[in-house]
């Protein structure tokens, strides 16, 4: 069952159930939690490894802190069945991730007295086993779709999954075994950037389906980034990187292209002048490009860039920054080249646009 109405449903709000509010976060394989902190502080990181219900498997937990320089700078075992607060003396200011990989066993996490996050992002999934806790995060202002992709991969393990809006409106509502990945476009209703959104994953309570293993995440212009309190969404969404573009020019580019295996596609467009001081941009709507370098753009005849994967039969509109020296005065090209190695029979590419203004945010699918 599918529902994807929500100017419709926008009267019709569901509250989440006891159970949903009570529900604690289980995560196997591999998770990433965010932290904020600074230099000299000290930070609680509280796990628990627990072992797979009915199965026995020799995995301790393994907890990682990655720094904000990217440095791992804590590696720790907590063994299989105990649970420990772990005492990180912070070296540096900023953003800290920390990993917690269970392998088959399960696990619990959290940051201790600040907010986190959970990371869901399609190259970080989140990866869930037999509950979860709703989760809440912001839709940037200006954002009108994103997309919630899953799957549940054994036969007989499925989930609900359920979208609400800032005013607690059911958004979405899809029910099934998702035995194949699967992604939902979610259109956000006016009035509702800008604002905290909520989902959960529950038992989906069908004969023949039970809550286990389902790993997800987030696209599209909304940060990956998941909170088991509201207000701590707006804290990672204030970063400069989720600041609204200021853009004062837009040239759109014409042209809709289906581009075959190893054949090329060009686009061109005039531009009158090149400001200073001003951040440039392209922005490209692309879809079914399954791998790194399928897609490949070359600006002007200069280095080629290759456009972020999309995923297969799916379309993302991304914003690569660009520098001002690549563009010209008068005419200027774009070609976009399939490559062939994957096998892809075409990809396509629509809705270009160059962007100048004072600030525009990259976007490259988080």
């Amino acid at each position: 069952m599918r529902t994807l109405a929500p100017v419709a449903l926008a009267v019709a709000c569901v509250s989440l159930t006891a159970a949903q509010q009570d529900a604690q976060t289980i995560l196997r394989h591999d998770n990433f939690l965010v932290f904020e902190a600074e230099a000299g502080e000290t930070v609680g990181i509280a796990v628990e490894s627990i072992p797979r219900s009915g199965f026995t498997y020799g995995d301790d937990l393994l907890v990682e802190v990655i720094d904000s320089t990217s440095e791992r700078t804590l590696r720790r075992l907590v063994r299989l069945g105990d649970a420990e607060t772990i005492e990180y003396p912070v070296q540096t200011a900023g953003k800290h991730a920390v990993r917690v990989s269970s392998g088959w066993n399960t696990c619990t996490a959290r940051i201790v007295d600040r907010p986190w996050a959970l990371v869901a992002w399609q190259d970080v999934p989140v990866s869930i086993c037999g509950s979860m806790a709703p989760q809440y995060f912001k839709v940037l202002d200006g954002v009108e779709r994103f997309q919630v992709t899953l799957s549940a991969s054994v036969t007989g393990e499925g989930s609900a999954l359920r979208v609400f809006g800032p005013d607690g409106a059911l958004v979405l509502e899809e029910i099934d075994d998702f035995d194949q990945e699967r992604r939902f476009d979610i259109d956000v209703p006016e009035g509702a950037d800008g604002a905290v959104w909520s989902l959960t994953l529950s038992d989906p309570e069908r004969e023949g389906l039970v809550l286990d293993d389902v790993t997800f995440h987030l696209s599209g212009r909304v940060p990956p980034l998941l909170c088991e309190d509201p207000a701590w969404a707006e804290v990672f969404a204030a970063g400069e990187e989720y600041r609204p573009d200021i853009i004062d020019t837009t040239i759109d580019v014409e042209g809709r292209f289906s581009i075959p295996a190893g054949e090329t596609a060009t686009a061109t467009w005039q531009m009158d002048a090149l400001p200073e001081g001003k951040v440039y941009a392209l922005r490209i709507t692309a879809s079914d490009v399954d791998y790194v370098r399928e897609l490949v753009a070359r600006l002007n005849g200069g280095e080629a860039f290759s456009i972020p994967i999309t995923g297969n039969e799916t379309a993302d509109t991304f914003t690569l920054l660009l520098d001002r020296d690549q563009l010209r005065i008068g005419e200027n090209t774009l070609e976009l080249t399939q490559d062939p190695g994957g096998g892809s029979a075409a990809v396509a590419a629509r809705d270009i646009q160059i962007l100048i203004g004072d600030r525009i945010r990259e976007y490259r699918g988080y």
